[in-house]
């Protein structure tokens, strides 16, 4: 009994050595082999390279503004967080975002290699075909466990400045060596480049073509004219039309042909002729990343429709209304008018934004009514919210002018249609409303082509969101707030001047047809 006691003794020590042997083997060494330049040419980053270590999961790299030894003492820099690494690289077989892929976020460039670190990091090691380019894990790279030495480009350094970096290895099971660190320091000296200043030629023969063709347009009409008053005329409208064509048909012109190119902000001014290459992609497949087989120019051009006549629709029902009211006798009309002019008098970003607290999620709008409604987070309360505000901050505008319009009808056909005994809707509908069609066309005209190219509302109110598809417009996105995000957000100029060439003839064509369809208001007799 005694023997078999000290045997399982015996066995239970060694298989405690052997784990504590293996616990101690899972503790990632020290990274020793380093490399440091501050002299590639890199504005507010420096180059650092590092060789792996065996069982190693991550490697965290920290700055510090004074040499240190262990973590205990760093000295974190402006841009540091203390207690946290200032940047890191995951180690894995799994797949993550291809870096091949514009839309791939990477916080900072780095490479990997299966061979040792270069002994010149400014020289493009980068471009030899045994280095290469990691994949990416929410910004930051993702190198697969074999990979001997990794170079990174390190951002956040301060130009002037000297940095001292290490890295920590860390392991699988969290442990890592803070202890014995291969510190380095560097000074970044690289000043940013200032780009070449653009080719203007273009444009000044552009601008000449149109200056000098309107200067000798009205030359010709000048001298064919036949009286000299005539002759005056053109001489006074001359330089409007040529700052006209300066400041608005050169642009639209600069546009169009940019939709013909593959402009962007990678290649900004080198941009090459592609043909309708950007139209195509419009509607293509390419841009369809939640493959439901739209890209999102129908969904957007639906909501842009619904977006448009909804507000105009209504814009013009409340003016019309509150119009009459005022001018009904109504007592304080002043008042009444100085009141309804608020929302067209406040600037429309206040009101935007006063609107956005209003209808957050813990503001007002929820407070009054004892609710939790998500209004702009909601696909339909985002889309309703987003029309409403706009109902709210045009309809003032309309109930002015209609206002005015209704005051230049003459009395004395209301007091014949009372003597006869017309009632209030057949006044309404036979003499009223043919007296404002003259206002009403060319405002519910202009309302809807402002209302279809307005910005501000749903950019400020919800940014084009609920975003429920990626890559494409967000549910609340109209047309002009999605050519901001093709243009601006992802830099491609191109496709965005091909969606303002699209929007520019619709709008053509619906102002075309919307006058001949309404005779432009015209009043028969």
């Amino acid at each position: 009994m005694r023997g078999r006691t000290a045997g399982i003794t015996a066995a239970t020590l060694l298989a405690l050595l052997l784990l504590s042997s293996t616990t101690a083997q899972a503790t990632p060494l020290p990274v020793s082999e380093v490399s440091i330049d501050g002299d590639v040419d890199l504005n507010n980053r420096v180059r650092y390279a590092f060789q792996t270590v065996p069982e190693s999961a991550k490697y965290d790299i920290y700055y510090s503004d004074e040499s240190f030894n262990n973590l205990t003492e760093i000295v974190p820099t402006a841009s540091s967080v203390v207690g946290f690494p200032d940047a890191w690289i995951f180690v894995s077989e799994d797949p993550a975002d291809d870096p091949s892929i514009q839309e791939t976020l990477k916080f900072f460039r780095c490479w990997w290699s299966l061979t040792t670190i270069p002994e010149d990091l400014a020289t493009d090691f980068q471009l030899e075909e045994d280095w290469f380019e990691p994949t990416f894990s929410t910004g930051m790279p993702v190198i697969p466990p074999g990979a001997i030495s990794v170079v990174c480009d390190l951002p956040g350094i301060v130009r002037g400045q000297e940095v001292y970096v290490a890295t920590v290895a860390i392991g699988e099971d969290g442990s890592s060596a803070e202890e014995g660190l291969a510190v380095l320091s560097a000074i970044t000296t690289a000043e940013s480049e200032r780009p070449p200043d653009p080719d203007m030629t273009p444009v000044y023969i552009a601008i000449g073509v149109i200056v000098g063709g309107l200067c000798l347009t009205a030359l010709v009409l000048y001298f064919l004219s036949p009286s000299r008053r005539e002759r005056s005329g053109y001489l006074f409208i001359l330089p409007a039309i040529l700052l006209l064509a300066t400041l608005t048909f050169y642009p639209v012109g600069y546009g169009i042909y940019l939709s013909f190119t593959d402009e962007s902000a990678e290649n900004y001014g080198e941009g090459e002729f592609v043909g309708l290459d950007n139209y195509e992609l419009l509607f293509s497949d390419e841009r369809d990343y939640d493959g439901d087989g739209d890209p999102g120019f129908w969904r957007t051009f639906t909501f842009t429709l619904i977006w448009t006549f909804g507000c105009v629709i209504m814009h013009m029902l409340l003016g019309v209304l509150f119009a009459m009211l005022l001018e009904s006798g109504i007592i304080g009309k002043v008042a009444w008018r100085t009141i309804l002019l608020i929302p067209w008098a406040v600037p429309g970003y206040i009101s935007v934004i006063m609107w956005r607290g209003m209808l957050n999620r813990f503001g007002w709008v929820n407070g009054i009514l004892t609710s939790d409604i998500d209004y702009l987070g909601l696909d339909s309360w985002a889309k309703f919210s987003v029309i409403f505000v706009n109902i709210w901050m045009g309809f003032s505008f309309m109930t002015m002018t209609t206002s005015g319009a209704l005051a230049g009808i003459p009395r004395d056909m209301y007091e014949a249609a009372n003597i006869d005994g017309v009632g209030r809707y057949h006044r309404f509908r036979h003499l009223t409303l043919p007296q404002l069609m003259p206002a009403l066309v060319p405002l519910s005209l202009l309302g809807m082509i402002w209302t279809f190219n307005l910005f501000h509302v749903i950019f400020l109110m919800t940014g084009g969101g609920p975003d429920r598809f990626y890559g494409e417009p967000g549910v609340t996105d109209i047309l002009v707030t999605f050519v901001y995000d093709v243009a601006f957000i992802d830099g491609e100029y191109g496709l965005g001047a091909a969606w303002s060439v699209i929007i520019f003839l619709m709008l053509i064509v619906f102002s075309t047809a919307y006058l001949l369809v309404t005779k432009a208001g015209e009043v028969d007799g």
